[in-house]
C-alpha cells in the first residue's frame, strides 16, 4: 500500500475525517486535568531550542517533502543521548519525511539542551505516531512527560473548520502554519482525556496552544 502522510489521508472525506478524530473530541463530563508540575500554572512563554529554530527552517525550505512532529515538555526531563536534559515548557520541532521527500538527504538537528544540538536523520516516515518517534528514538525521553502535535502547510478551507486544526496567521517570516493539535496518546492524560489540545478553557487548552503559536514565532525567525 502506497503511503500517504497525515493531512492527506485525514482529507479523504468528511465522513473519515469524522470517525477518525470522534474519540480525539470526546471530553469526559468531568474532565480530568494535571495539576502539576505546570499545569495549571502556565509558563509566560516556551523555550525555543536553536535545534527547533533550525528544523523550522528546513520545513520552509521543502514544504511539500517535510512536516514537523511537535512536542512541549510538561516537567524538567532528561534525555539518553549524552546525558541531555531539557526544562520544562521547552519547544521541540523535528522533521519528518512525506512520501515526496523520501530518498532526500536531509540533516535534522536533535536538541541536547537549549543551546546545543547534534546532527540527526529525520523521521523517516508516518508509520509510527511522529511525536513518540521522536521522543523514543531520537531523544529518548519519557513519553508522559511531555504534550504533542504537528506542524504542517496550511490546512483547506474544509479542514480547517475543524477543533484540531488550525491555521495561523503570518509568523515572523511572513508566512502561516497549519497546526494538528492531536496526539495519538500523549495529550489525553494533560487534557481530560482529549487526544487533541482543547480549542477551549478545558484544562487550559486554548493558553497552551497560544503559547505554541507564540513559540512558532519565534522558531521561524532566522536559525541560530
Amino acid at each position: 500500500m502506497a503511503l500517504i502522510d497525515r493531512r492527506n489521508f485525514v482529507a479523504l472525506s468528511a465522513a473519515g475525517l469524522s470517525t477518525i478524530a470522534l474519540p480525539s473530541a470526546l471530553h469526559a463530563q468531568t474532565p480530568q486535568c494535571v495539576t502539576g508540575p505546570l499545569p495549571p500554572f502556565l509558563p509566560t512563554m516556551l523555550t525555543v531550542d536553536c535545534a527547533s529554530k533550525r528544523n523550522f527552517q528546513l520545513f520552509r525550505h521543502a514544504p511539500d517533502q517535510i512536516g514537523l512532529a511537535g512536542c512541549v515538555s510538561m516537567s524538567f526531563v532528561r534525555g539518553g543521548a549524552r546525558g541531555s536534559s531539557y526544562t520544562a515548557g521547552n519547544l521541540f520541532l523535528f522533521p519528518w519525511l512525506k512520501p515526496s521527500g523520501q530518498g532526500m538527504n536531509v540533516s535534522a538537528s536533535s536538541p541536547l539542551n537549549a543551546t546545543q544540538y547534534v546532527n540527526a536523520a529525520p523521521i523517516p516516515n508516518w508509520n509510527l505516531p511522529l511525536d513518540e518517534y521522536f521522543l523514543t528514538f531520537v531523544i529518548k525521553a519519557p513519553l508522559n512527560a511531555f504534550i504533542g502535535f504537528q506542524v504542517d502547510n496550511l490546512f483547506s478551507g474544509f479542514q480547517a473548520q475543524f477543533d484540531w486544526f488550525t491555521n495561523t496567521d503570518p509568523l515572523a517570516d511572513g508566512q502561516g502554519v497549519g497546526i494538528d493539535w492531536t496526539s495519538n496518546n500523549l495529550n489525553g492524560p494533560w487534557f481530560g482525556g482529549s487526544r487533541y489540545i482543547p480549542v477551549d478553557d478545558t484544562c487550559q487548552g486554548k493558553a497552551w496552544r497560544n503559547l505554541v503559536v507564540t513559540g512558532l514565532r519565534q522558531a521561524s525567525t532566522a536559525a541560530c
